[in-house]
């Protein structure tokens, strides 16, 4: 049975509202909005009957609160008036109800409104539901595209091969150290598979030049930040997936690209991003040199903390590194 929230501080009108509306649903009774709050605070409610003239928290108020928080807002909301006009009605429904009733009640009317109204919120929640999955597959789709995309990108370039494998799972390794959630770790891992998709609008020159890039190069590869940027604004699924690749080549001291953000102003998956990236780099063979001794890249990580890197993050890596941490390349 659906459940119904009655708040009327006429003790008179609720035992009458109760008893017509029992036989079919489940109904609670309470005298005034703060009541109401409580209740809602523990237990879930299909619908509200919502009396507008009440003492300390009237029935506007009492709805402006359920509206503005999430868990709530939904929830469908008839007014109770004694006033019946139509400048009342048009008020109750400019306020945000979805509907009203007179008092005092005609019971078949009161049902009447109340079965609709609960008609129409089922209706939408389900083609909500069905546009969420739908939207969901479509996305899922795209994400797998892009996924094969990246590995197009990392095939180009014998040195790239598996890059974003190693990136993703060194993230994943920070991002446990962090105390992050299951969704938070498997939003950071797409970012990560993601980061360099950008590389698609880098020529195979640049990319597979076998010595370190002249400016001009560099400003070409740099752009692979903002187009990578580009290419994943738009997908919902994974909340802001195109943090890792817009964000990845940012410096704590604010001297990164593309857009010069600095400390805690750049989005903490780009932050951890960035220092499984630049480890990746340091330990896979490239093709104008080898892969740095070990000794070399702790050096650097340690160089890199606080201008390249996150200081908190820096620190946590290092001794993800001296526990024995390794990628293979």
């Amino acid at each position: 049975m659906k459940h119904i929230l009655i708040v009327d501080d006429n003790k008179t009108n609720l035992v009458v509202a109760k008893q017509e509306l029992s036989t079919e649903y489940q109904v609670t009774p309470v005298i005034s909005g703060a009541q109401a709050l409580q209740f809602l605070e523990k237990k879930h409610t299909d619908l509200i009957l919502l009396d507008i003239n009440m003492p300390e928290m009237d029935g506007r108020e009492t709805m402006r609160r359920i509206r503005a928080n999430e868990a709530w807002s939904k929830i469908p909301i008839i007014f109770l008036t004694a006033d019946a006009s139509p400048e009342t009605e048009a008020q109750c429904l400019s306020d945000g109800a979805d509907d009203y009733v007179s008092k005092p009640f005609v019971p078949l009317v009161m049902k009447s409104r109340i079965s609709r109204i609960l008609e129409l919120h089922d209706l939408r929640n389900d083609l909500e539901a069905k546009l969420e999955e739908k939207t969901k597959q479509v996305e899922l789709i795209t994400l797998n595209s892009i996924m094969a995309i990246a590995k197009t990108i990392e095939a180009k370039d014998t040195y790239l091969s598996g890059h974003s494998d190693r990136v993703s799972y060194c993230c994943v390794e920070i991002a446990k150290r962090l105390g992050w959630d299951e969704e938070k770790i498997r939003d950071l891992n797409y970012m990560a598979l993601m980061h360099d998709i950008g590389k698609i609008g880098v020529p195979d020159v640049i990319l597979n030049k076998p010595m370190p890039l002249e400016d001009e190069d560099y400003e070409i590869l740099k752009q692979h930040t903002t187009v990578g940027g580009d290419i994943l604004k738009n997908i919902r699924t994974i909340r802001h997936l195109y943090y890792g690749a817009l964000y990845h080549h940012e410096r704590y001291d604010g001297k990164g690209y593309p857009t010069g953000l600095a400390g805690e102003d750049i989005p903490i998956e780009a932050r951890v991003i960035a220092v499984a990236d630049s480890y990746d780099a340091m330990t896979s063979n490239r093709a104008y040199r080898d892969r740095l001794p070990d000794e070399v890249v702790l050096q650097e990580i340690v160089k890199g903390r606080g201008t390249q890197f996150d200081p908190h993050l820096t620190d946590l890596f290092i001794e993800m590194l001296k526990e024995g941490f390794t990628l293979t390349s």
